[in-house]
Order: structure tokens, then C-alpha cells, then sequence
């Protein structure tokens, strides 16, 4: 399935769309399963994106209780570590809204890779159930990786668990990250692509220049954004 492509002026006219949406479809889950599930990305612009949700107004128009945030990957370091993802979204946003610390499902990083993802994996079982998650956001690297979905990388092949470790060797890091299956299963998939920097590989991915990166894999059975800024999708 391909994306419907969402193209602002600027990265700040992205972030403010995106806020609007992550509103929307959040208010919804909660009025129709009285619950909203989602997957946060790290990286900057959605970092700019929780910043936002963590000012007024938008602090009061969801329900924080009823949320429940996960994330998509993360770094096997601390939490207090400054490559932490769920460090960053705590500054940016979760110290500032009123969700209960039980609704939020940060990775266990401080257990070795394969059991952070044997005890996530068993915590979204405990928590979703059979529900899918409402929404995943997702960065878009130069590599054309998404999550920690990296290029040949075997992780890329995993279909029988919801997540899955795996060492990234050019980052010199080894990385959780959830799986296409329960990615591509979302209610709602939006690909955050920012910044001239991105534009070589935007191009790549919709002229079909190169083929097989991660994120031409995503195959969202749900609705599926690319929500990008003008120089991303400059070429």
C-alpha cells in the first residue's frame, strides 16, 4: 500500500499538522474503545511533534489517562542516557502531561538486548491483547531505515514476535526494535521525512532508483502518511 503523502511549507508547519492529527486520531480511540495505543519515534522532528503536545492547548484535549505510549525502537542504554529515545520523549513531552506512569511502556534497556526484547514483546501482549496499536509514528533515515529496521539486517526478515533485537555495526550499537508485523498491523502509520538532508533519499524511494530499503517494505494494513516539509520532498 503507498502512502498518502502529506507535504507542508516548513518543518514547523509539519509538526503543527501532525499534532492536529495525533489529537484526532487519539480522541477517537478513546470515544470508540475508550483506549489509545501508541508507538512513539525517536529523532528530531518527533521530538518537535511532542514538545508540541506538551504545551496548551493541546495538554488538555486528550485524555493522558486513557493513553498508552510504547516505542517503536530504542537504544540498549539507560534511560538516564542521553541516546536514550525514552529519555528524550520524557523531556519533551511525558514529564509535562498527566499520564499515569503505568501507561507508559518504556523498553527495559538495562537487561541484555535479547531480554529487553522478550519482556516487551510480553508486555505489549499484556497490554494490547489482540488490539492492534492505534497509531506508530515513525522517523525516516538517510539509509532508508525505519525504526531500527536497518538494511540488511536480519531483523528486517523477523515475523513471528512483535519484537526484535539486533546490532546496527556501522552505529556500533546494539538496538530493540518492534517488527514489521506489528507495525504494518497499526491502525494508523505516519512516516515523519524533514529537511533537505532526506531529499536524495525521498527521491530514491518514490522513482524506484534503488528497491528493497526498509521503509519501501512497510505495507500498513491501516491508513499509512508520509507526513514531509518542502525541502525534504524537494526532488
Amino acid at each position: 500500500m503507498k502512502a498518502e503523502q502529506r507535504v507542508m511549507a516548513d518543518a514547523a508547519s509539519l509538526i503543527n499538522a501532525a499534532a492536529e492529527q495525533f489529537i484526532s486520531v487519539a480522541r477517537a480511540a478513546i470515544a470508540k474503545r475508550g483506549v489509545f495505543y501508541v508507538a512513539l519515534a525517536g529523532g528530531s522532528t518527533p521530538k518537535g511533534l511532542y514538545q508540541m503536545l506538551a504545551t496548551s492547548p493541546y495538554t488538555t484535549q486528550v485524555d493522558w489517562a486513557r493513553v498508552h505510549l510504547f516505542f517503536g525502537d530504542e537504544r540498549c542504554v539507560l534511560p538516564s542516557h542521553d541516546d536514550s529515545n525514552f529519555k528524550m520523549a520524557s523531556k519533551a513531552m511525558i514529564d509535562a502531561i498527566s499520564i499515569p506512569e503505568a501507561n507508559v511502556h518504556r523498553m527495559p534497556t538495562e537487561l541484555p538486548p535479547e531480554q529487553v526484547a522478550k519482556v516487551y514483546a510480553a508486555t505489549m501482549d499484556e497490554v494490547l491483547g489482540e488490539q492492534p496499536l492505534d497509531l506508530v509514528l515513525l522517523g525516516l533515515g538517510p539509509d532508508g531505515h525505519i525504526a531500527s529496521l536497518f538494511p540488511e539486517t536480519a531483523a528486517l526478515d523477523v515475523k513471528n514476535t512483535k519484537t526484535t533485537p539486533l546490532y546496527v555495526e556501522k552505529h556500533d550499537s546494539w538496538r530493540v526494535t518492534m517488527t514489521y508485523p506489528v507495525i504494518n498491523a497499526a491502525r494508523q502509520v505516519i512516516v515523519f521525512i524533514a529537511g533537505e538532508a532526506k531529499a536524495e533519499i525521498v527521491k530514491d524511494i518514490t522513482t524506484d532508483a534503488v528497491a528493497g530499503l526498509p521503509v519501501q517494505l512497510l505495507a500498513p494494513t491501516g491508513d499509512y502518511y508520509w507526513y514531509m516539509d518542502t525541502a525534504a520532498a524537494g526532488q
